[in-house]
């Protein structure tokens, strides 16, 4: 009996590895999805400004839902607006930011899945402020009744940009 080791410890062990593997998959699919999801490039101002102002143009005649003052602080939500007659359910929020400091634009897609999570402590980091949907009168239910819209049109006198919007 001396060599013979008992099942629990066989049933234990079999734990920990699986536990160990579950962790490692869970990372790996944080990295394919970030790597998939966040687009970094350097671009010169002008054709930042360019880009912005193509994706811009698909709202044209909207509002941005949240409004923000020259700091980057939340003014007002415009969220009053009736939703459009037919308006397709966006797949995700699209987030494009411009730094004219290190001439890069970060562009990050966030499926609505995951903001449907509704995980506690979500909050958007505009120019060093953190704030949550909730704050802003704006809920990811708010967003899908809306359709494709402009949510975020920030601008600051420094030639930073930030756009984000739904489709």
């Amino acid at each position: 009996m001396a060599g013979k080791v008992k099942t629990w410890i066989w049933v234990a062990a079999a734990v920990v590895v699986l536990g160990i593997l579950g962790i490692i998959a869970m990372a790996g699919v944080g990295i394919y999805f970030f790597s998939h999801h966040i687009n970094t490039r350097t671009e010169t101002p002008a054709a930042a400004s360019r880009d912005f102002d193509t994706v811009s143009s698909r709202f044209q005649d909207q509002k941005p839902l949240i409004e923000l003052d020259e700091h980057g602080r939340y003014l007002r939500s415009n969220t009053d607006r009736h939703a459009a007659p037919g308006a397709k359910t966006p797949e995700a929020l699209h987030v494009m930011a411009f730094n004219p400091d290190d001439g890069r634009i970060v562009s990050v897609e966030i499926p609505f899945w995951l903001l449907r999570l509704k995980l506690r402590g979500n909050a958007i980091d505009f120019n060093g402020q953190r704030i949550q949907l909730e704050d802003m009168r704006l809920t990811v239910e708010d967003l899908e009744r809306y359709g494709p819209a402009l949510v975020v049109d920030h601008r600051v006198a420094s030639g930073q940009r930030v756009l984000v919007w739904s489709e």
